[in-house]
């Protein structure tokens, strides 16, 4: 393989990778604490496009820091299953 065949799969590889994004950018993936005290959606390229926090944890910042984790690890569960679904077969 010659340098210009390697410098087309670059490029094809960079379109690829552009039409992933976009892709992922059409997204959106929500994340919600026990009870739903803290939701908080995203899109498929982690760029957050909310944050609801519930009106009767306000004021109190343990309560609020539980949530806001439960939240994260709720909405990384169902990015990974969203990955996992459009893309699966090229993450194993």
């Amino acid at each position: 393989m010659g340098f210009l065949d390697k410098l087309k799969d670059v490029n094809e590889m960079r379109k690829q990778a552009k039409q992933i994004e976009l892709l992922l950018g059409q997204v959106d993936v929500t994340g919600k604490s026990s009870g739903s005290k803290i939701v908080i959606t995203m899109d498929g390229n982690q760029v957050v496009k909310s944050v609801q926090v519930d009106d009767s944890i306000v004021g109190d910042r343990g309560e609020i820091a539980r949530n806001i984790r439960s939240a994260l690890d709720d909405l990384f569960k169902e990015h990974k299953k969203v990955l996992q679904s459009k893309f699966g077969s090229m993450m194993q």
